[in-house]
C-alpha cells in the first residue's frame, strides 16, 4: 500500500471551511489503498478521521505582533485601537484597509506561516523515520504548499498540490497591492508540483494557462453523508431561511434578499410572524445596521459561531438553505464549499447574487435549488415558496440523488486517488512527464479532469 503524505493546515477538529475536504480525503482514501499521513498543526479537541496525524507546534504571528504593541491578542485591531469597524458591506474606510495591507505584509504569505518552521523540522524527523510513496497538500494557506515543496525536495517523491482556492487570484481589496510578491513566491513554488488539482473548470482553466506544462485536474468539493445520518428530520414550524459560514466582510451580500423580503413584508405578501433570516458564523459589524435598514431587525437572526455540529443541525431544519454569491461579477468558478455541505442536508436551496457559473450549474445539474441574481424573479420564487409553506407547514425537496451522490467525500477520494495514480507514474521526480494532459473518465465528468487550452 503506497504511503501519501498528506500535508494540510485545514484538517479536523479544526473549526475552518477546509477542514471539511482535508478529513473526507484522510476518511476515504485508504478506500482506494492509499496509506494517508496527515502532517498538520497542533489541533483543538474534538472528533477526527482514523489517519495517522503528527501535529507540530505553531506561532500565531499576528497575535505575536498585537503583543509587540502592547494590545490584547485576543482582541481585534479594530477594538484594541478603538477604531470603528465597517458599517456597509464592501466599504472598508482608510484605517481598515491600512490595518489589511499591514496584516498582510506582517503575514506574508499568510497568516499561518508560523507553522512552517515547526512543520519542516518534523519533515526532517519523518525523512528519518518514514518511506513515503506520494506527497498532497492542499491549500489555503499556501504555506502548506510550501512545506510540501521542501518535503518534495527532501524525500524526492512527487507533490500534486490542491488549490481549493486560488493563490494569488484570491487576492481582493488593499491586499491586491502585495499581488507581484504573492505571485512570484507562487510561480517558484508550484512550478515544481506533478500535477495541480483545483474545485471547478474555470479556476482549472487559469491554472492550466499559468503552468501549461503541468497536468491541472478539476475535484470538485463534496459532503459525507456519515455527517448527516443523525440529522433531525423535523422542520422549523416558521418560514426560515438558514445561512451558515463566512460573509467575507460583504463580498457575500444579502442586501438583494433584504430588500425582496421589505418590500413582500411591507405589502402584506409575507407575515413577519412566519419569517425567520438566520445567519451562522462569524460577527460581520455591517450585517445588523443593514437589517435595520430594511426593517428587518425583528426577523434577522444572527447566531453567531456554532460548533460544526449545531450548524449541521441548524441546516437540517431549515425550510430553505441561502447561499450568498460572491460580489465580483468576474468570478463564476466558486462554489463556495458550503453547497456540498447543504447537499448533506437535503433541503432546497436558494443562492442570491453573482455571476452565473459553476454554482448555477451545479445546482440546476442536482436539482437542489435556483440561484437568482434579480429582483423581479427573486420576488417571484419568495412568493411561490412561502405559499407552499404556508399550504403544507414545509418546502417539499426534489433533488436527483442519483447526482448529488456524486458529490459525496467517497467520489471525491476516488477522483484524487486516480489523479495521485497517474502522478505517481509520471512523476518529475522520475525524470518524466506526463506526454499530453491525462483526461480522466467518471460517472461525472464534468468533476474531474486535466484541462487542455
Amino acid at each position: 500500500m503506497p504511503r501519501l503524505l498528506f500535508i494540510a493546515h485545514a484538517y479536523p477538529p479544526l473549526p475552518a471551511a477546509g477542514s471539511v475536504r482535508a478529513g473526507g480525503l484522510a476518511k476515504y482514501l485508504p478506500h482506494f489503498g492509499w496509506d494517508v499521513l496527515v502532517l498538520t498543526a497542533k489541533l483543538p479537541e474534538g472528533l477526527r478521521p482514523a489517519a495517522r496525524v503528527v501535529e507540530t507546534e505553531y506561532q500565531d504571528v499576528i497575535a505575536a505582533w498585537k503583543s509587540r504593541f502592547g494590545m490584547d491578542p485576543e482582541r481585534g485591531v479594530h477594538e484594541g485601537l478603538n477604531l470603528p469597524l465597517p458599517s456597509k458591506p464592501n466599504s472598508n474606510r482608510l484605517h481598515t484597509n491600512l490595518i489589511q495591507i499591514a496584516r498582510g505584509l506582517i503575514a506574508f504569505p499568510d497568516e499561518h506561516k508560523g507553522w512552517i518552521r515547526y512543520a519542516i523540522h518534523a519533515l526532517s524527523d519523518l525523512h528519518a523515520n518514514e518511506k513515503l510513496d506520494m506527497i498532497l497538500s492542499t491549500s489555503p494557506p499556501a504555506s502548506g504548499h510550501l512545506i510540501a515543496s521542501r518535503a518534495q525536495r527532501l524525500f524526492n517523491r512527487p507533490w500534486v498540490a490542491d488549490l481549493r482556492d486560488l493563490w494569488t487570484a484570491n487576492l481582493s481589496g488593499p491586499l491586491r497591492l502585495l499581488q507581484p510578491f504573492h505571485q512570484r513566491l507562487e510561480r517558484k513554488t508550484l512550478n515544481a508540483a506533478d500535477a495541480l488539482v483545483t474545485v471547478s473548470s474555470p479556476w482549472a482553466r487559469s491554472l492550466q494557462k499559468k503552468y501549461p506544462a503541468t497536468p491541472v485536474y478539476t475535484i470538485t468539493n463534496g459532503f459525507d453523508p456519515d455527517d448527516f445520518r443523525s440529522q433531525p428530520k423535523s422542520l422549523t414550524d416558521y418560514f426560515s431561511l438558514t445561512h451558515t459560514g463566512y460573509l467575507y466582510e460583504g463580498k457575500r451580500d444579502p442586501t438583494l434578499l433584504f430588500e425582496v423580503l421589505h418590500d413582500l413584508i411591507t405589502e402584506g405578501c409575507i407575515r413577519k410572524n412566519d419569517i425567520r433570516v438566520r445567519f451562522y458564523g462569524p460577527p460581520e459589524s455591517w450585517l445588523p445596521p443593514l437589517a435595520e435598514r430594511y426593517g428587518l431587525k425583528e426577523i434577522v437572526e444572527l447566531g453567531g459561531m456554532v460548533p460544526r455540529e449545531e450548524a449541521l443541525r441548524r441546516q437540517a431544519e431549515s425550510q430553505l438553505l441561502l447561499l450568498l454569491g460572491w460580489s465580483d461579477p468576474r468570478e463564476t468558478g466558486q462554489h463556495t464549499g458550503k453547497l456540498f455541505e447543504y447537499f448533506g442536508s437535503a433541503r432546497p436551496i436558494l443562492a442570491v447574487g453573482g455571476a452565473v457559473g459553476v454554482l448555477t450549474e451545479a445546482l440546476n445539474e442536482t436539482g437542489t435549488g435556483v440561484h437568482i441574481s434579480d429582483k423581479a424573479p427573486l420576488r417571484q420564487y419568495l412568493l411561490s415558496a412561502y405559499a407552499e409553506f404556508k399550504s403544507n407547514g414545509f418546502l417539499s425537496y426534489h433533488a436527483n440523488q442519483e447526482t448529488v451522490r456524486q458529490y459525496t467525500h467517497l467520489e471525491m477520494a476516488r477522483k484524487f486517488s486516480e489523479v495521485l495514480t497517474a502522478s505517481l507514474k509520471n512523476s518529475k521526480t522520475a525524470g518524466q512527464r506526463l506526454p499530453s494532459p491525462l483526461r480522466m473518465q467518471s460517472s461525472n465528468s464534468s468533476s474531474v479532469m486535466a484541462t487542455e487550452v
